[in-house]
């Protein structure tokens, strides 16, 4: 063992003392006493995701709020807002132990990132976006039971269109092209990580009309530790200037490919009818009836349809007409 004295060591210090001598001791250093800085760690639930993470995602998940707006308003029909109530990271079993009986539990890869993640879509808010698909007022449901068939595909296609804005709202961190894996009702039929492993959930709160709901997505940190070093405000910025220099370049190329398309325009002086013996019966000289009074706007058509009134005249010796309106 360490530090265990030998048997000639032994007899040397017997003799010293017998012999009257004095022996030194090192005596070991005794630190100051003060305060100690101790930074308390919960092994049960560790901090994974920094304030620095969680503040970059509420940004990204605030422009994901904005793109659904957008993109479910052609399923509903009527003013919807989406707001952003927190992101905060939990055990998974946490999360699980949080959701409602039965729900719409929407699993998803992600490209290139290890690992799935999860949407989840409140039995409310899923009940309301049936009904009006399905030629509803959306009122509120007032009990909650099993998806059929139909409306299992009915949902999978609401959660291609929101996986598509949630997409667009993380493309200036990275293309996570998500693709749909499965859908469950039963949370406890969920096992995307184990019980202990920590995840980044964001929740939203939805009002469509009277109706109110929620909306949540479940990111595991196994799966965003790939990403992690760009999951920062500054990446998030940078990249978003960026991406709007690159949209302000393709506007410019889009509005001179536009002015380069050319269109058939069209003078409609009036409308007549006549009987094809009269038609027969026309010659040179012989003079039209139309609809349309002198003193009136003729249409201008483009590619067929009216867009402006104007009125006729002759610019030196050419025919020609001047605008005076747009048409509704």
């Amino acid at each position: 063992m360490a530090g265990t004295l030998s048997q000639d060591e032994i007899n040397a210090l017997l003799s010293s003392v017998s012999a009257g001598k004095q022996i030194d001791v090192e005596e070991p250093a005794i630190e100051p006493s003060g305060p100690k800085h101790v930074r308390i760690y919960n092994f049960r639930h560790p901090d994974k995701f920094s304030k620095s993470h969680l503040s970059t995602m509420e940004l990204i998940y605030e422009g994901f709020s904005r793109q659904l707006k957008t993109a479910l308003f052609v399923y509903v029909r009527q003013s919807i807002n989406f707001s952003l109530a927190s992101v905060e990271q939990q055990s998974f079993e946490e999360y699980v132990e949080a959701l409602p009986t039965l729900t719409s539990l929407i699993t998803f890869k992600m490209k290139n990132l290890p690992g799935s993640a999860v949407l989840e879509i409140s039995p409310d808010l899923t009940f309301l976006i049936l009904d009006k698909l399905l030629g509803g007022a959306g009122d509120h449901i007032t009990k909650v039971r099993d998806l059929t068939e139909i409306e299992q595909v009915i949902i999978r296609k609401v959660a291609d269109r929101i996986l598509m804005a949630f997409r667009a709202a993380w493309e200036e961190i990275h293309d996570i092209g998500p693709m749909i894996e499965s859908l469950e009702t039963n949370p406890q039929l969920l096992q995307i990580v184990p019980p202990n492993e920590i995840v980044a959930v964001a929740t939203l709160e939805v009002r469509i009309g009277e109706s109110t709901g929620a909306m949540s997505i479940c990111l595991p940190y196994l799966t965003l530790e790939p990403i992690m070093p760009k999951l920062t405000r500054q990446t998030w910025f940078s990249a978003k200037f960026e991406h709007k220099d690159g949209d302000k370049t393709e506007s410019i190329n889009i509005r001179e490919n536009i002015n380069q398309v050319k269109l058939p325009v069209s003078i409609e002086l009036g409308r007549t009818k006549v009987t094809i013996r009269d038609l027969l019966q026309l010659k040179p000289g012989d003079s039209i009836r139309v609809d349309t009074p002198s003193n009136h706007d003729i249409k201008v058509l483009i590619n067929g349809k009216v867009k402006f009134y104007a009125q006729p005249g002759v610019v030196g010796k050419r025919l020609a007409v001047k605008t005076t309106g747009v048409a509704n």
